[in-house]
């Protein structure tokens, strides 16, 4: 997981800005045995796994947690980063890791087909430099494909439970409407919000109306965006040639590289 470390402000902090501070120093260092209390399908490929942790610790929107299985046929468990998409505040104690199926993966079909409720899973977590608070300010334009929208629906739930106002505009590059991940949440925060906005698009039905691309993220699309959001902050998650592409892409607009935060989802 990459991402570069964010600048705080010297404003003066709440106390649930401190613990995010906290969060920020001092993760979790030991395994412990969450238990999985709800899982929600996404997508036909995507689930969310609801984790009671023993020993919770709040973090920072956009932060992650280490998750290991065993294995049949290796020696040790095998570990893999989730990102958290549920909101610190005002609860840490029940976090919400998506989990993306991978075709072959080790961990991820485990954790999607095989893991019901009542499971328990060994996490390790929170760890991420690649986080947002209010501290840091807006217009945020954030740019997702696939279950690169997880971290960012960490920061858009966070900043409805704050009563937060920074606008967001999120651009959302996934395969038709069937595969739109918190597609039903977005909508509903979307209308019940003034400052977010959401635009689809996608990469394999060409015509469907609810989507305003229908093709990759490419400059074109991103300056569009840049002129309709005027962004102090950028953040890019996805796969890491889309990834690179809005970085080069983001700088040629007139975005400078300080200003532009990225996670690369292998």
């Amino acid at each position: 997981m990459l991402g570069v470390e964010n600048q705080l402000t010297n404003s003066e902090p709440d106390s649930n800005t401190l613990q995010l501070r906290l969060a920020r120093k001092t993760p979790i260092k030991e395994w412990q045995l969450a238990d999985v209390v709800d899982v929600i399908v996404e997508t036909p490929e995507t689930s969310t796994l609801r984790l009671a942790l023993p020993n919770p610790s709040s973090f920072i929107p956009g932060q992650y947690y280490n998750i290991r299985i065993p294995v049949e046929g290796r020696p040790r468990p095998i570990q893999r980063a989730y990102s958290i998409g549920s909101s610190p505040y005002p609860d840490f104690g029940i976090i919400e890791v998506g989990v993306k199926e991978m075709v072959g993966g080790l961990v991820s079909p485990v954790l999607v087909r095989d893991t019901p409720v009542g499971s328990k899973l060994e996490v390790r977590g929170p760890y991420g430099a690649f986080n947002w608070t209010e501290e840091m300010g807006g217009p945020l334009l954030l740019v997702a494909a696939g279950s690169g929208v997880v971290p960012f629906m960490s920061m858009i739930r966070y900043a409805k439970a704050k009563n937060l106002t920074q606008p967001m505009h999120l651009l959302f590059s996934s395969k038709s409407k069937e595969y739109v991940i918190y597609g039903d949440e977005l909508n509903k925060l979307q209308e019940e919000t003034g400052w977010l906005k959401v635009t689809h698009t996608y990469t394999r039905d060409p015509k469907d109306p609810t989507a305003r691309f229908h093709r990759r993220i490419d400059k074109e699309m991103l300056q569009d965006l840049l002129e309709e959001t005027s962004p102090k902050l950028g953040y890019l998650c996805g796969p890491p040639e889309m990834v690179e592409l809005c970085e080069v892409a983001l700088r040629e607009l007139g975005m400078e590289p300080g200003s532009v935060f990225s996670e690369k989802y292998d």
